[in-house]
């Protein structure tokens, strides 16, 4: 054979039956066409593997891995072969497996994710609870008139807006009548405080609201009528922590008597509950405050102010041994109550978790006596008059 040769190459058989036994390999191989004079010809070039895809790609071949011939050279070895088989390009290298090495790997789904697929559809496609989350973080933000903008995008913010976080003061001081879609728009929101002073809300309209805020802590019913008020004399009422009646219209001893008692009902009132009572400017004498007494035993705010028929002896009611606002009231307010005297001072002296006495506009009351009651009370805590007749604890 002129210019091309065999080469034959014994190599173990990989047949499963008898893996010792030899084989013969032919190879063929060509003479080299020759090259001009003075050229260095190369037999082969490795061409450039394209890089695969999520892959890094195949390192450069090195030199060594070239077989150059001179001009004038036929000489080929089978080592030279070999490393040409190991070097041809586009042929994945082999593992032990037997598997590629450049073959992609499968991409992977965790179960969580088909978990969180599935409840998504359960739900009707509704989105994650993590994304909830961060609109009403956002939501925080507004006020009240854009919040109710937001509720007509879509229903999701629809649902959004309505969460008891963004809603738990409502306040309709600046609202004089009471519509029934604000009835409906209160309910759905759940307000753990509702601020409905100076309105015209009707009896029926407090009673169906205060049936279906089981969650309601503090009321505000500053400026309103008995006739309304007269609604919280239930046994549904809820068990509220701050009622507000200032300035209420008919409110008396007997009205505060059938809050607190009402009738047909056990010794265990309905407000029993209370911390912050305020019934400024209301016509009561002592027999409310033996009500306040009796049924509120976790009372720490009082408000008296401008109260014209308390007297001192209402006082020394007030802190006697064995009452329970002696041990727990922290905030008084007697200011504008005009039969009070300096004598009163020695009756407050009782309370023992006394941190703010107003006594402003008290006629009867002097400032040398306020001073003198700040120096007592300086014993076991510091007190300050930082105002005119407005004792503080300050440490």
């Amino acid at each position: 054979m002129k210019g091309s040769y065999l080469t034959v190459t014994l190599q173990p058989s990989r047949a499963k039956h008898d893996p010792g036994a030899i084989v013969p390999k032919l190879e063929a191989a060509v003479t080299p066409c020759p090259a001009p004079p003075g050229l260095i010809y190369t037999q082969r070039k490795n061409l450039a593997r394209p890089p695969l895809r999520n892959h890094i790609p195949d390192p450069a071949p090195s030199s060594s891995d070239r077989h150059t011939h001179i001009q004038g050279s036929n000489t080929h070895t089978r080592g030279s072969h070999q490393d040409e088989r190991r070097t041809r390009p586009g042929r994945p290298e082999r593992t032990n497996n037997g598997a590629s090495s450049s073959r992609v790997p499968p991409l992977r789904l965790p179960l969580s994710a088909l978990q969180d697929g599935e409840r998504e559809v359960a739900n009707g496609g509704s989105e994650p609870g993590c994304e909830r989350e961060v609109w009403v973080s956002v939501f925080r933000y507004l006020t009240r008139a854009e919040l109710c903008v937001c509720m007509a995008v879509c229903k999701n913010w629809y649902k959004w807006s309505l969460d008891k976080r963004l809603w738990m003061r409502i306040n309709l001081t600046v609202s004089k009548a009471i519509s029934p879609q604000a009835l409906s728009g209160i309910i759905k929101r759940q307000p753990v405080a509702l601020d409905l002073s100076w309105t015209s809300i009707s009896k029926k309209q407090l009673t169906w609201l205060v049936n279906r805020l089981p969650g309601l802590k503090d009321l505000m019913l500053s400026g309103c009528s008995w006739s309304s008020i007269s609604a919280l004399s239930s046994t549904s009422c809820p068990l509220l922590r701050t009622l507000d009646l200032r300035w209420a219209d008919g409110v008396k001893d007997g009205q505060i008597r059938d809050l607190l008692n009402p009738p047909g009902c056990d010794n265990r009132s309905q407000l029993r509950n209370m911390q912050s009572f305020r019934l400024a400017g209301l016509e009561i004498s002592d027999s409310t405050l033996r009500l306040v007494i009796r049924h509120m035993p976790l009372l720490t705010r009082l408000d008296l102010s401008h109260c014209g028929g308390l007297t001192d002896q209402s006082i020394n009611l007030l802190t006697a041994v064995g009452s329970s606002t002696r041990n727990t009231l922290t905030e008084l307010n007697l200011g504008g109550c005009s039969k009070l005297t300096d004598a009163c001072l020695r009756y407050l002296r009782r309370l023992s978790c006394l941190s703010l006495l107003d006594l402003r506009e008290c006629k009867g009351v002097s400032r040398k006596a306020c001073e003198a009651f700040i120096s007592e009370l300086s014993v076991n805590a510091l007190y300050c008059l930082s105002e005119d007749k407005l004792i503080q604890r300050i440490s």
